[in-house]
């Protein structure tokens, strides 16, 4: 069987948050911790977390599980050096890669698993989940590609990727709120009104 891999990036330094949102508490869990369980609890073979920035004081914080640590020292380079980082270090035998951002706090185990249950069906293929019919993350990269992801540079992530390659297969999920991130107090804001209804 095809064996996947989740890398999980959270090194990032949260400058239009301005504290570590990484740490940012909802429904009585950080963010971090929600990406790792769910991650972990997903049909994934291994779970790779990249950690840069505020690294000491997420770590104390959080509870890895099964999930491997990745530390990107050159994180202040963008989100492209921490996808590289994963990348680089993960274990040879993985056909693919899903690629997870860390602050997507409605995000679950089962959403991950669709993408690599599709990706089975559709090996060689990038798999995305879809909000009426865009791309959104997580993406699930095939070995094959893993070459083009070290060539990002800067900010640039994976959804140009996803964007060039033609047969990209999308997963439509209806509900938006999947696909809510945490990117300034205010949108933490929102989230939290969200989680309560």
């Amino acid at each position: 069987m095809a064996k996947s891999a989740v890398i999980i990036l959270a090194a990032g330094s949260s400058v239009r948050f301005g504290s570590p949102k990484q740490l940012v508490e909802l429904e009585g869990k950080n963010l971090v911790q929600t990406a790792i369980d769910e991650a972990n609890d997903s049909n994934a073979d291994y779970v790779l977390l990249v950690l840069g920035n505020s690294s000491s004081e997420i770590l104390e914080k959080v509870n890895l599980g099964r999930a491997q640590l990745l530390f990107n020292k050159y994180f202040e380079q963008g989100i492209a050096s921490s996808i590289k980082s994963g990348i680089t270090n993960i274990p040879d035998d993985c056909s693919s890669a899903i690629i997870m951002v860390a602050d997507q706090p409605f995000l679950r185990s089962n959403h991950l698993n669709a993408l690599i249950q599709e990706s089975r069906k559709s090996p060689g293929k990038i798999v995305a989940l879809a909000y009426k019919g865009e791309p959104r993350n997580p993406v699930l990269i095939p070995k094959e590609l893993f070459a083009k992801l070290e060539e990002l540079k800067g900010d640039e992530g994976a959804r140009s990727l996803v964007r060039s390659e033609l047969g990209t297969v999308f997963i439509e999920i209806p509900d938006a709120r999947v696909f809510s991130d945490v990117d300034t107090k205010d949108s933490l804001v929102n989230l939290q009104k969200d989680g309560a209804r």
